[in-house]
């Protein structure tokens, strides 16, 4: 089961590597950040265990968080419930794909009529759920494959993408300690150039080779690419995998006392 806890092993070189980092934060003066081994090890895990590049990695992340306060999560979690529940677009499936990436599914749905700052609240969401997946070893491991699915998008909701707040996107995507992250994007009709005119420009050149755009008519490239049997019935997979959101938010629910925690790290 994806969300099962086990006891992880680390090698000794490994743990020698996360008492060196621990030290290193320890001492510094301007990290306000526990030094807990999920925290150390997916910095680690991010930079292949270079114990200078993590540390930059964390200094880089939290100097983000300090520049951007609004672009990380900021409340308890049962605040996030209605939002969850209510639009039903982020979800976690129980089966990773082909290459072992846990797989998520965004889907755009036009909310701003029930939710005031909608858009603000899914950028929290957002970092909810990627703190949440770092927390397991096999994202820290692999990372992740996104399905982003734009067929809901509206064209009202299309313009709160203003060039100001793609750039913190891409900033933010360059601090992510996240070892992979593949993107899949479905659109149709007239969101077919989308990606090209709102999303692409705005995105570091690394970041734009994991990105891979998908015709919502034709899905047999993302099939081939993520693998049949974890995709959901919808994009071509097998009947039961329906997406649900109960997955992600026990989870998010079971891991909160640690996540709300995660809220308070900072850098001075």
């Amino acid at each position: 089961m994806l969300f099962a806890t086990s006891r992880v092993e680390y090698t000794d070189e490994q743990v020698f590597k996360t008492k060196q980092l621990r030290q290193l934060v320890e001492k510094c003066d301007d990290l306000r950040v526990g030094t807990e081994d999920i925290l150390l090890t997916k910095f680690l895990h991010y930079t292949r265990w270079d114990t200078i590049k993590a540390y930059q990695a964390i200094h880089a992340y939290y100097d983000f968080k300090r520049r951007h306060p609004t672009w990380v999560a900021r409340h308890h979690i049962e605040h996030y419930r209605p939002l969850f529940y209510g639009t039903h677009c982020r979800f976690v499936m129980p089966h990773v794909d082909r290459d072992g990436r846990v797989l998520v599914v965004f889907k755009t749905v036009d909310g701003t009529q029930r939710f005031p700052d909608y858009l603000q609240s899914l950028v929290e969401m957002d970092d909810l759920i990627f703190e949440s997946l770092l927390l397991l070893r096999q994202v820290q491991e692999n990372g992740i494959t996104v399905i982003c699915d734009l067929q809901g998008s509206t064209r009202n909701f299309l313009r709160q993408f203003s060039p100001a707040f793609m750039r913190v996107v891409n900033e933010k995507n360059g601090v992510l300690p996240f070892s992979q992250r593949i993107v899949h994007i479905i659109q149709r009709g007239f969101l077919m150039h989308v990606t090209s005119t709102l999303f692409m420009p705005f995105m570091n050149k690394e970041f734009k080779e994991r990105i891979f755009t998908h015709d919502g008519r034709h899905l047999s490239k993302l099939r081939e690419m993520v693998g049949y049997e974890c995709l959901p019935a919808e994009y071509g997979g097998p009947a039961s995998n329906v997406p649900d959101t109960n997955f992600i938010f026990n989870h998010l629910c079971q891991n909160a006392e640690y996540l709300e925690k995660l809220q308070q790290y900072k850098k001075l």
